[in-house]
């Protein structure tokens, strides 16, 4: 109802600026305070709109649609590859995933740690880790290819590099509708 009363306001304001040689003067101030109620309510009308609503969960967890929880051991990694990339200190990652569980795999971190053993010693070289979005159905098998970054060693690239991998922060939903 405000928005329609200053929407006429406005449009006797100007009509009146039009046919009134004196009202054109003070047509302006006019006009600038109708827009400026305007805004004001705006503001009002967005700030207690906004506030008002309470906060929804992103996807609500009810009876009807439970959590779908894979296991760590439950993602397989086969066949992994490094093959160096550009620049000197990244590396290609390629192999198979696998999700041997009942709900639909969507997303999970890979975590990898670089080490280079050269005479069974080994000294730490760098970590990195990469968000692998998978969207795997259960029991069902998808390529993998991501890329890592390690801090170049100063003693050049690794010798003999041992590589440690984990799957951590596992993303998952019902298979079911």
């Amino acid at each position: 109802m405000l928005w329609i009363s200053l929407a006429i306001a406005s449009f006797v304001v100007v009509a009146l600026a039009v046919w009134d040689q004196r009202f054109r003067k003070m047509a302006e101030p006019a006009l600038s305070v109708l827009v400026a109620v305007g805004l004001i309510s705006a503001f009002v009308v967005w700030w207690t709109d906004d506030n008002a609503r309470p906060n929804e969960p992103l996807s609500p967890v009810t009876a009807d649609r439970p959590v779908a929880a894979i296991a760590e051991n439950q993602v397989r990694l086969d066949n992994l590859t490094f093959e160096k990339s550009t620049p000197a200190s990244s590396y290609v990652v390629t192999g198979m995933i696998h999700n041997d569980s009942a709900a639909f795999l969507d997303y999970f971190t890979l975590d990898v740690t670089l080490d280079d053993c050269p005479d069974g010693t080994c000294r730490t070289i760098g970590r990195d880790d990469a968000l692998i979005i998978a969207r795997i159905p259960p029991g069902q098998s998808a390529a993998l290819r991501t890329s890592l970054v390690f801090p170049a060693p100063r003693t050049g690239p690794p010798e003999t590099p041992r590589w440690t991998t984990a799957i951590v922060k596992i993303q998952s939903s019902p298979a079911g509708p």
